[in-house]
């Protein structure tokens, strides 16, 4: 009976293992493009400021603004083409490993009460 405790309580922790960081991931997915804006808005104002001191040519910061630019609207064309339902994916693959992860020791389980031998007495220490 020991044994069954142990093994429930081991295969409890590691589904918790899987099953947390997937819950607290659903909560931080969306603020990684306003993360990725703030990094570019950052940018342009550390452009600005070596283009004010002098550090870079104006030639060379306009571009960089360009660049800059570019990539802004790279981030708001993937958020626009991900928008009809953003959070579907993930809420989908989610729920997947959720269901894998519950489904392993359920089905292993019920493969042991199957195909083994549960109702055997533990054999003796020698």
């Amino acid at each position: 009976m020991l044994f069954w405790v142990i093994a429930a309580i081991l295969t409890l922790g590691a589904s918790l293992a899987v099953l947390l960081p997937l819950a607290a991931s659903a909560k931080g997915a969306s603020s990684s493009g306003e993360h990725d804006l703030e990094v570019y808005r950052d940018q342009l104002s550390e452009l600005d400021r070596d283009a004010a001191r002098g550090l870079i040519q104006p030639a060379e910061a306009a571009e960089a603004r360009a660049e800059i630019a570019r990539r802004i609207l790279r981030l708001d064309n993937a958020g626009t083409a991900g928008g009809a339902n953003p959070g579907r994916a993930s809420i989908t693959a989610r729920l997947v490993a959720t269901v894998a992860v519950l489904a392993v020791p359920l089905v292993s389980w019920g493969l042991y009460v199957q195909l083994g031998s549960p109702d055997l007495p533990s054999q003796p220490l020698s």
